[in-house]
């Protein structure tokens, strides 16, 4: 199989579009530099992480805007947004890290699920799991 690069195309989908749109479809955007295959590595890794700790969405991995996007030089930068049609909130910035390349990467992406749940919750209250408000905490404390 021929490896994956910047020439590489594969078919775009606009997930935004109302053939491809679903609420239930959250979308991960990475941008990373194609210097070394570990930030490719490192940016499938994010997408199933997120899917296998919040199983209950559905997650699409976008990189560099499906090769649209040229990435800056030494980037791996996780964005999120809750669908296709609302803004992208930057979750991690590995741009200006490093030396050494590691740094460039979250050291765990347990780190960033709270913010991907507060983004879920701002959008659709109702559909967040795992994440209590600050009113819910203190009435759960009282209680016990």
């Amino acid at each position: 199989m021929a490896p994956k690069g910047p020439g590489k195309k594969k078919k775009e989908v606009d997930w935004a579009d109302e053939e491809h749109f679903s609420k239930e479809r959250s979308m991960i955007y990475i941008e990373h530099t194609y210097e070394c295959p570990i930030f490719q590595t490192k940016a499938d890794e994010c997408g199933s992480f997120l899917q296998q700790r919040i199983p209950e969405r559905k997650f699409q991995l976008v990189r560099n805007r499906y090769g649209h996007q040229v990435p800056r030089e030494g980037a791996f930068e996780i964005g999120f947004s809750q669908n296709a049609r609302t803004s992208t909130h930057l979750l991690w910035s590995g741009l200006e890290r490093g030396p050494p390349r590691r740094d460039k990467f979250p050291a765990d992406y347990e780190l960033l699920v709270p913010d991907v749940h507060r983004i879920l919750k701002k959008f659709y209250p109702d559909k967040a799991v795992g994440v209590l408000d600050e009113d819910d905490g203190d009435e759960a404390r009282e209680d016990m």
